[in-house]
């Protein structure tokens, strides 16, 4: 059962997509999509209250209420994958890490983001988006961060 982000508990679980293209020229295709996903979404028989946020032009994060099983979660994944390909817009490996440049997000793998730090072509206060939120509550306070407020801290130093 979809409802606004705003009506979700602050421990509603999230998953976080990362698109390999933006997805702003289809925005309006994509909340259609996404919508529909949440308000569709069962588990083990049971409407799942679920809902969703876009961020910038890369990020989908999928967001739901109470315990879901894995065959539940597995599913909503390939529905969402199968809907961005027919868009031709594929999903990145979680493993590239958003660097805001200015305004811009520019991703970057961990070994790169460090060696540019290394060599101060970048600083640990550059802002970076936390892909490793678990919950809303989470999202809300750690969404973005400073590198160097960040799990990043130990590969840094």
């Amino acid at each position: 059962m979809y409802v606004s982000y705003n009506k979700l508990n602050k421990k509603a679980r999230c998953w976080v997509f990362i698109t390999d293209k933006p997805i702003v020229e289809k925005k309006y295709i994509v909340t259609g999509f996404l919508k529909n996903l949440c308000q569709d979404w069962v588990s083990h028989g049971k409407s799942v209250v679920s809902s969703f946020k876009l961020f910038k032009e890369n990020f989908i994060i999928l967001f739901a209420e109470d315990e879901i099983s894995g065959c539940s979660i597995d599913s909503s994944s390939a529905l969402l994958r199968e809907s961005l390909n027919q868009l031709k817009i594929d999903i990145q490996p979680n493993s590239k890490i958003g660097i805001f440049i200015g305004e811009n997000i520019e991703f970057k793998d961990r070994s790169t983001l460090i060696k540019l730090i290394s060599n101060k072509e970048l600083s640990a206060e550059n802002k970076m988006v936390n892909t490793t939120v678990k919950n809303k509550e989470e999202f809300d306070k750690n969404w973005v961060l400073d590198i160097n407020k960040s799990w990043l801290i130990n590969f840094i130093k």
